[in-house]
């Protein structure tokens, strides 16, 4: 599964602004597209920053409720695994 298709999973998944009820699936295209070129390779934390500042960006002018760092972490959480556990599967976990 490519870093586009793990995102897209995870993000539809965890439907942060509540749209999916009643919008299609690629709704947060968008949103996945510049989270995936902003992928860190530092840190879980920096990816819930970077999702963070992105739905910040997308939909701070519709006045919605955007989602918080910590709430964005466990999505963060959940796309670190999927990617670097992948690529480096003898580490072990830190959490």
């Amino acid at each position: 599964m490519n870093h586009y298709q793990i995102v897209k999973e995870v993000i539809n998944d965890w439907d942060p602004m509540n749209f999916l009820s009643f919008s299609s699936e690629d709704e947060y295209d968008p949103e996945i597209s510049r989270i995936v070129s902003r992928l860190p390779t530092a840190s879980v934390e920096k990816l819930a920053v970077v999702i963070h500042e992105v739905f910040d960006e997308m939909f701070s002018r519709s006045r919605s409720r955007i989602p918080s760092i910590n709430n964005c972490y466990p999505s963060a959480l959940k796309i670190w695994d999927k990617i670097y556990n992948n690529k480096f599967p003898n580490l072990k976990k830190r959490y």
